[in-house]
């Protein structure tokens, strides 16, 4: 992993970041395995001055309120908690926290999933009621019951239902994940860099993104921020200041943030790339810029080469397209 810089001490700590944790009725909500009394014990563990009890507290809470991707019921009152440990500065591994909370409020979404949009997404939450929501959960702890294709579906809408839920707990915090764009630690920063590709309607965003720095200390960053961009640019196609502070990037010190501003740039514009852009993809590409850089910090799907690649690959489509139809 390459070395950014020493992160400065930590400013102080925000108190009591789980606060409320004793008021949250667990013993009325359910996670994979049954009554989800057992969240706030691992919430508290991810404090722990013990390495191996804050990594097992964090493979719980994946393997119960996020198991196998499906968030339950329960998943929506964790994301707060999660949120206020990662807001506290002195809470042990605060980018993989992050990561737990972006798998809780996004789920497994991969970013050929972006731009996105909560309405398509959620489709299927419709018309859940509690009393749908009572009626699945008895399902799903009943080891008799063999579901028909309409309770499979309740079950599917449930789900949704508990996504969307989720969602929006995380899409209450976004003001927070505006605030960690300018974290001390650039992983937590360039975390919260991803994490905003998911929520577009955060507001302030794009001028946050844009304004990330792009010295070495802040490269993590901006190259995630850059990627953000450039999936947001689709619900901001006319934003000059976008475009002009990606086209600045192309010339940037770090081979990664110029690389990652290009690959914006492809995506804004298809085949009608400003120049440089495609220049900067190729010498990537062919110097594997970025491939293992940042190997355990960096928080999107795709290594940054592997962002370049796709590029390029859909710039020659797009140019097969267009002779096809001339």
């Amino acid at each position: 992993m390459r070395m950014l810089s020493t992160p400065p001490p930590p400013p102080p700590s925000t108190p009591t970041p789980l606060a409320g944790l004793d008021a949250v009725p667990w013993n009325r909500l359910h996670h994979a395995y049954g009554v989800a009394t057992d969240v706030p014990g691992h919430l508290r563990s991810l404090r722990s001055g013990d390495p191996d009890v804050r990594q097992n507290a964090c493979a719980a809470l994946l393997g119960t309120v996020y198991h196998q991707g499906t968030r339950w019921q329960a998943t929506r009152y964790v994301v707060q908690f999660v949120v206020g440990l990662v807001e506290s500065r002195d809470t042990p591994d605060r980018a993989i926290l992050i990561g737990l909370l972006r798998a809780l409020a996004v789920g497994d979404r991969e970013d050929g999933e972006l731009p996105f949009s909560p309405a398509v997404a959620f489709a299927g939450a419709r018309g859940v009621t509690s009393e749908t929501e009572r009626t699945v959960l008895t399902w799903l702890y009943d080891e008799e019951t063999r579901p028909d294709e309409a309770q499979l579906a309740a079950t599917d809408a449930v789900a949704a239902y508990w996504a969307q839920a989720a969602y929006e707990a995380g899409a209450r915090h976004g003001y927070r994940y505006l605030n960690w764009l300018s974290d001390y630690d650039p992983a937590v920063a360039a975390g919260a860099a991803e994490l905003l590709a998911w929520f577009p309607e955060t507001p302030g965003v794009v001028p946050a993104l844009i304004a990330v720095p792009d010295d070495e200390a802040h490269a993590l960053a901006r190259s995630s921020a850059n990627l953000s961009l450039g999936h947001l640019g689709h619900s901001a196609a006319g934003n000059i200041e976008v475009d002009a502070r990606l086209v600045e990037l192309l010339g940037a010190q770090h081979l990664t943030v110029a690389l990652t501003a290009a690959v914006a740039l492809a995506y804004r514009h298809g085949t009608a790339l400003p120049p440089g852009a495609l220049t900067v993809l190729q010498e990537a590409r062919n110097r594997k810029v970025g491939r293992r850089e940042w190997s355990d910090s960096w928080p999107w799907d795709r290594p940054p080469a592997a962002f370049a690649d796709l590029a390029l690959r859909r710039a020659a489509a797009g140019r097969a397209r267009d002779q096809r139809g001339r």
